[in-house]
């Protein structure tokens, strides 16, 4: 399953911009582009550089990064270029040599950590988490740091610290959030591929939206970096990518499974006969008819291939529910100047004062056992990932901090429930009337 078509002015970059010399090679896949950078079809620091002119000549009109260093990302690439120069037949990961970026709650040793809020914005990583260190010693070169909504916490971003971030198919919309940056990188061409992270759908949201392919992988199975203030386990680090393939090539990276098995070779491999159930019904929110002719297409497709494609129950729940687990967690996350939250921020954090871990659990047990009950009979649950088309830029940012988190909440609907329940999770780019929906 690969990504719809890119955007049609990234997808042809000559028709706003001068065409440039490795335009053909970073239409392909992240893997193929790493193929060549291992053949030596083309260094390191010649694609780098590609990018690097890339993200200077588009991102103002995305606002993917907040902060680049082309001088540290070049020297990167120099390094990583003697490496082959020295070795060329070493073993290197399929991933190796490419340019990539790192969401901003990420501490990335010689970047600014701002977590998208103007309360940590002087603060700079005094050495690499778990996860830049995984992307640093799998050979990829880390351009610069990218938004985030504050402290992660709402599907869109649209900060105090900078211009909000747009969708490259649309500019006019939202990329969502909170790893909006990332999906707007890789869906405009600033990048090839993108880890993300995921507490309530934050890297199914952007993908949905940008015609990605994102995957929240199962609790625990990927080294997570916030695990000292994230004590619910709700959030998880993952993939945002074009391809299915790629998308498992960076898992495989991030949980550090050995090349050739893990979910790579798995993608080449046929499942059994797979139960399905398909469902579009949620008491939370109605799905917007394009949505609905999306999950229909996907399940069509399972059904050709053989799978038992039924109808599902429908999605049961509120956005109270999840309520304190966000609540809790906002409250108990280190903030350097509180004064400086926005006021969605603030409003969650001061009702988490009184919401108890223990509250917060029995929340996300009362999700789990819902969920394990709607897998107890199938193997897949086929459903919308967000059931409306991104909002308009600004359109959630006139109203109050509680209803501003309300209305946004709703966009996790079919995401959140995983989360709490721990289960994996992929959102698949449709293109449905020249829009990328996800299913």
């Amino acid at each position: 399953m690969h990504a719809p078509a890119m955007p049609p002015d990234q997808a042809s970059p000559h028709r706003q911009h001068p065409r440039a010399p490795h335009d053909e090679l970073m239409a392909q896949s992240a893997l193929d582009q790493s193929a060549a950078l291992r053949r030596g079809e083309v260094t390191c620091e010649a694609l780098t550089a590609a990018y690097l002119e890339r993200i200077a000549v588009r991102d103002g009109g995305l606002g993917a990064f907040v902060h680049v260093n082309a001088e540290r990302a070049l020297r990167a690439a120099r390094m990583l270029d003697r490496e082959r120069r020295r070795d060329p037949r070493a073993p290197r990961g399929p991933l190796w040599g490419l340019p990539t970026g790192l969401k901003d709650l990420h501490f990335t040793a010689g970047f600014p950590a701002q977590m998208g809020s103007r309360a940590w914005r002087h603060m700079r990583a005094p050495a690499d988490d778990v996860t830049s260190k995984t992307v640093r010693r799998a050979g990829m070169v880390i351009t610069g740091k990218l938004s985030t909504s504050e402290l992660a916490i709402l599907p869109f971003v649209e900060t105090d610290l900078a211009p909000p971030t747009r969708n490259p198919w649309d500019p006019t919309r939202t990329a969502g959030g909170s790893s909006g940056g990332s999906a707007a990188a890789v869906a405009g061409g600033l990048l090839p591929i993108a880890p993300g992270s995921d507490g309530g759908g934050s890297i199914r949201i952007p993908a949905a939206f940008c015609g990605l392919v994102g995957h929240k992988a199962t609790r625990g199975l990927v080294p997570n970096p916030h695990e000292t203030f994230e004590t619910i386990g709700i959030s998880v680090v993952g993939p945002l990518a074009r391809s299915v393939p790629d998308a498992a090539a960076l898992l495989d990276t991030l949980c550090g499974f050995p090349e050739g098995a893990g979910l790579l070779a798995a993608c080449r491999q046929a499942p059994p006969r797979l139960r399905v159930a398909v469902t579009v019904e949620s008491s939370i929110i109605a799905a917007h008819p394009d949505v609905q002719a999306a999950v229909g297409q996907v399940a069509r497709a399972l059904a050709s291939l053989g799978h038992h494609v039924g109808e599902g129950q429908p999605l049961v729940g509120s956005v109270a529910e999840f309520l304190p687990i966000f609540q809790y967690l906002v409250a108990n996350t280190p903030v350097l100047a509180p004064r400086y939250l926005q006021p969605t921020t603030r409003w969650l954090r001061d009702a988490g004062q009184k919401v108890d871990k223990a509250t917060a659990l029995r929340a996300r047990d009362l999700i789990t056992a819902r969920v394990d009950a709607l897998f107890a009979d199938m193997d897949v649950w086929l459903v919308p990932t967000v059931a409306v088309p991104p909002p308009a830029v600004g359109e959630l940012s006139r109203c109050g901090a509680g209803e501003r988190f309300e209305r946004a909440a709703v966009l996790g609907a079919w995401t959140a429930a995983l989360n709490a329940a721990g289960n994996p999770a992929i959102s698949l780019p449709v293109l449905v009337n020249g829009r990328p929906l996800g299913v």
